[in-house]
């Protein structure tokens, strides 16, 4: 009866850790690269808009929150497109839009090697 049960607790072990490697996987692309970044709001104005685009796209695109918003204090991942990402670039243009309709736009972050975008004001941004 203990073999038993100690046979079951370890098959659900195995069972929960090989469900959790699909989602460690998906931290990288096929390239082995992370192409996703954290967009902190250090403001006190709530981001409403995120616009995100490889560095040969001409035009922002959609809007990259839909729905959502990044509160001052709060900080939210953002991933490009399944298309964006298939292309191989990690070269990334992107632009902020706050709340009270002021603009930050960053050119050329390296999605590869720069995780978070830090907005400490609305009118500067950087990555890191």
């Amino acid at each position: 009866m203990t073999t038993r049960l100690l046979a079951t607790a370890a098959a659900a072990l195995m069972a929960s850790c090989l469900s959790i490697a699909p989602v460690a996987q998906a931290q990288t692309d096929r390239d082995g690269q992370q192409r996703w970044i954290n967009i902190v709001n250090r403001t006190n104005v709530t981001i409403r808009e995120f616009y995100m685009t490889d560095v040969d796209t001409r035009g922002w695109g959609d809007d990259r929150l839909g729905q959502n918003v990044v509160e001052p204090g709060q900080a939210l991942r953002v991933v490009p497109t399944p298309r964006q990402r298939s292309r191989g670039y990690c070269q990334f243009d992107m632009k902020i839009v706050f709340e009270n309709e002021r603009t930050v736009e960053r050119r050329g972050v390296n999605l590869c090697s720069t995780s978070n975008l830090v907005c400490n004001s609305t009118s500067s941004c950087s990555a890191n």
